[in-house]
């Protein structure tokens, strides 16, 4: 009924002149939709990329949880070039294409010049974590959707421009293919719910009623929300429907009336599931389509007096020099028209290419079980059909750990080794972390919620939920008994706490448990929980664990991630002002920039002794350093404190010569910032 309602009413379009403001018209402008959907796919692609920075190398690298091995059989462009230059695969490529995808999202977000280069980068790296098939990332629909929406933001960016607005338009085929991906997102995910493979609590309108406390992971507002009156309940399902079958198909009407609305109700809807449940950027990728239907006419009234004074002014320009005919030179003329010429032939090609292969997600849609599914191996297409089974049940897996010398005394005391996110300890209020995504939780959720609930139906014993439990949570397990400090930044608790003065846990106990959220009578606690059985604990010492050897466990500081992050960030953002300004203006941003660079690349090599060993042989200051690598731990010590120096050099640098600049300021004070995050790291007294 919804798609001949939108069939009947698209003619009408026809008929329906556009509103204008002043001389141009407003509601058939893209302008600020297009810098819009460019800097929230930026937002995406840094939350996709922080995680792969921070969490990546201890789930799947050489030595985390799952380890992955390189191979060709799915494209991944970037590892393939590291593959023909020489530089093969591994945990320090993993880190560095993950930082630098850090960087990039980061000022695609925030910078000046929009080149479609970044974006072309961004698509290319991300697919090839992606490829690499880790069990933590490969399977789940937002990370080919995150693949899909950010390929079809490619062809809206410029080639290079330093303003919002450029003499070439964006284009309103690629806009179209952006609306195109919002529909099936948003009508697979209702078809799921519908089909076949469904819970039967969506056709009696009641899965809310377990859905909050069963979700992957809960936060602070899914307490309340479980505890509505079932009415409300019924409302929430049956407008989940009328959001996902029946709003679709007025995002495809040409008409203002109804894209509008229909963009900023579904908006509207993921912001809900954001304020009810942890979902990483999944509701923010989802979203980001819709803006595409919000023309620059609504995006003007609702943007902020000083921006919209800006924002009309550029467009203005933009739309005086589109206009090819008044270009006044013959030769800018021409160029301009074969630039036009190619740039719409390359959009219609995309556009057939992407109908073509619309076929097979379509199919999939009206099937009889629709679900995700992906249908090539650069995910440019795929169908999304998302929760279309919930669970009724939350069965979660409970660790704890101790440092008596004795774990099974009666003295020992043994404490929660809580995940980050995930229900532990019934006093822990739920967390907050979207759009951020901890992967080792989620995974853990797949495997033991919604795959042991049938254990806990069929009232199964202990000794089946421990037969059934996941080989990463295994490995794990030992990581931590074996000191390894990537593993046990996995979890929720201070690394300090967990590995007191240095030392591992004594024993770590698994255990399975029911848990449910308490009732409103109850405010001390959030979590009823229950164990699976009377007899339902095992534990594990280190005697029983399997003893790793000393090159199998990593060592390496918290605060590394740290100095990455913000040297990185800062060298591309700073490399970009300096670049405006000019190397005559702007050369002591530039310096900041290589500084912050080279401090990158030696905390980077500092966690690999071969690479730092290479390093330090080619730095120019190797005369006036002892280079002496005997080991992983004093590597690291060596970078940090040439990290300091180096800091601390390019901070004073700037603050004697540019002080007066409020640029120069800024990289100072990051600088600065950056050196006293690297002093506080375990650093000897240097000779």
């Amino acid at each position: 009924m919804a798609a001949l309602v939108a069939a009947s009413l698209t003619p009408l379009a026809l008929l329906r002149n556009g509103r204008k403001q002043g001389n141009l018209d407003w509601s058939t402008s893209w302008w600020i939709t297009r810098d819009l959907l460019i800097r929230g796919m930026g937002l995406c692609y840094f939350c996709g990329f922080m995680v792969s920075a921070v969490q990546h190398r201890a789930l799947w690298g050489s030595l985390g949880l799952m380890p992955v091995t390189r191979h060709r059989r799915r494209p991944a462009p970037i590892f393939d070039l590291f593959d023909e230059l020489g530089l093969g695969f591994g945990d320090w490529q993993l880190e560095l294409v993950s930082w630098l995808g850090v960087a990039f999202s980061m000022h695609l977000m925030l910078g000046q010049k929009q080149s479609l280069f970044v974006p072309l980068f961004l698509w290319a790296a991300y697919l090839s974590i992606v490829n690499l098939q880790a069990a933590f990332t490969f399977n789940y629909g937002w990370e080919w959707l995150t693949c899909e929406v950010g390929f079809l933001i490619i062809f809206l960016c410029p080639i290079l421009d330093t303003r919002l607005g450029t003499w070439t338009p964006p284009s309103r085929l690629v806009l179209w293919l952006v609306r195109w991906c919002a529909f099936r997102l948003l009508l697979g995910a209702g078809m799921s719910k519908v089909g076949r493979n469904s819970s039967a609590c969506w056709r009696e309108l009641s899965c809310t009623e377990t859905h909050y406390f069963t979700q992957p992971i809960p936060n602070p507002l899914s307490w309340y929300m479980h505890h509505l009156p079932k009415s409300f309940h019924k409302i929430e399902v049956a407008l989940t429907f009328v959001e996902q079958l029946v709003l679709p198909f007025a995002m495809l009407v040409p008409m203002r009336i109804f894209r509008v609305p229909a963009a900023l109700l579904e908006v509207a809807f993921q912001i809900g599931i954001v304020g009810t449940g942890n979902y990483a950027w999944i509701n923010f990728i989802g979203a980001l389509p819709c803006f595409a239907m919000l023309d620059d006419g609504f995006l003007l009234g609702v943007t902020p007096w000083p921006w919209r004074q800006k924002l009309q002014q550029a467009v203005q320009e933009a739309n005086e020099r589109s206009d090819v005919a008044s270009e006044p030179r013959l030769t800018r003329r021409t160029f301009r028209r074969s630039y036009l010429s190619l740039r719409s032939l390359v959009n219609l090609v995309l556009v057939m290419v992407m109908v073509y292969k619309s076929k097979d997600p379509i199919k999939e849609l009206f099937g009889p079980a629709p679900w995700i599914n992906s249908y090539d191996n650069w995910f440019l297409m795929n169908s999304q059909g998302v929760f279309g089974f919930i669970n009724k049940h939350r069965v979660q897996v409970v660790l704890k750990y101790t440092h008596h010398p004795v774990p099974g005394g009666p003295e020992a005391v043994w404490k929660p080794l809580d995940f980050k996110c995930l229900p532990g300890s019934p006093d822990r209020r739920p967390c907050l972390m979207s759009p951020y995504h901890y992967r080792l939780d989620w995974e853990t959720w797949i495997r033991v919620t919604a795959s042991l609930e049938q254990l806990w139906s069929q009232k199964a014993p202990a000794d089946a939920y421990h037969q059934h439990l996941p080989e990463f949570l295994q490995v794990l397990v030992i990581k931590i008994l074996n000191g390894d400090d990537d593993a046990a930044g996995l979890l929720g608790v201070p690394m300090q706490e967990l590995f007191q003065d240095g030392l591992p846990p004594t024993a770590i106990s698994i255990d399975f448990a029911s848990y449910t959220f308490t009732t409103r009578d109850n405010h001390t606690k959030w979590w009823r929980v229950k164990a699976v059985g009377p007899d339902s604990l095992r534990a594990y010492g280190q005697g029983s664990a399997p003893k790793l050897r000393e090159d199998e466990v990593r060592k390496s500081p918290r605060w590394r991630h740290w100095i990455l992050g913000i040297s990185i960030v800062s060298s591309v953002l700073l490399l970009e002002l300096g670049a405006l300004q000019g190397v005559a203006s702007g050369w002591n941003l530039l310096l900041a920039s290589a500084a912050f660079l080279l401090i990158f690349v030696v905390v980077l090599a500092s966690d690999y002794p071969p690479a730092f060993t290479a390093l330090c042989a080619s730095l120019p200051l190797q005369q006036l350093l002892v280079i002496s690598v005997p080991d992983v731990a004093s590597s690291q010590r060596l970078a940090y404190a040439l990290a300091s120096g180096m800091s601390l050099s390019a901070a004073g640098i700037n603050v004697g010569l540019s002080w007066h600049r409020r640029h120069a300021r800024l990289a100072a004070l990051v600088l600065l910032v950056v050196a006293w995050i690297s002093t506080r790291i375990d650093v000897p007294a240097l000779t």
